[in-house]
C-alpha cells in the first residue's frame, strides 16, 4: 500500500505544476516569433537591389519587433510567476491540513515543484525586492506548515 501511496504523491507533485503552466497557456497564451515578425524582413535581397537606406529601415524593423516580443514574454513570465507561487503556497498549506496519506505529500511537493517552477521560468525578470518578499513568504509558510505538522505528528 506504501508503494501506492507514493505513486499517487508523486503524481500530484509532478502533475500540479503542469496544470499551472497549462493552465495559464491556454488562457494568456505565450508569444510566438510569428506574431511579432514577418518572414519578409529576415528574407535576403539581393546586394544589388536593396539600398543602403532600405537595409537600414529592414534592420530598424526587425529590432522593433524584437523588443515588441520581449516585452510580450516578460508580461507573459510575470503572469506565470504570479499564477504559480499563490498556487505553489496554497498547495503547501493545503497540504499540511489534509489527512489523507498520498495526498499530504503530494500536495506539499506540487507546491514546492509550482513555487520552483514559477521561479525559475521568471527569475532573471525578478527584482531583488520582489524575489526578498516572495521567498521569505514562502520559507516562513514552509516552516509554519512544518512545524505544524510535526506538532500534530507528535500528539498522536
Amino acid at each position: 500500500m506504501k508503494g501506492i501511496n507514493f505513486a499517487i504523491a508523486m503524481g500530484i507533485a509532478v502533475l500540479l505544476p503542469m496544470l499551472v503552466l497549462y493552465g495559464v497557456n491556454t488562457f494568456s497564451p505565450p508569444p510566438e516569433w510569428e506574431d511579432f515578425h514577418s518572414r519578409q524582413l529576415y528574407e535576403a535581397p539581393t546586394p544589388e537591389t536593396i539600398t543602403p537606406e532600405e537595409k537600414a529601415e529592414r534592420l530598424r524593423l526587425q529590432q522593433e519587433a524584437s523588443e515588441k516580443m520581449e516585452a510580450a514574454r516578460k508580461q507573459y513570465q510575470m503572469r506565470l510567476f504570479f499564477t504559480a507561487v499563490p498556487v505553489g503556497l496554497i498547495a503547501i498549506i493545503a497540504g499540511t491540513f489534509i489527512r489523507i496519506p498520498a495526498l499530504a505529500p503530494g500536495m506539499v511537493f506540487g507546491g514546492v515543484f509550482t513555487l520552483i517552477e514559477g521561479y525559475l521560468i521568471n527569475w532573471q525578470e525578478l527584482s531583488d525586492p520582489i524575489k526578498f518578499v516572495s521567498l521569505l513568504i514562502a520559507l516562513i509558510i514552509l516552516a509554519v506548515t512544518a512545524s505544524r505538522r510535526l506538532a500534530s505528528q507528535e500528539k498522536t
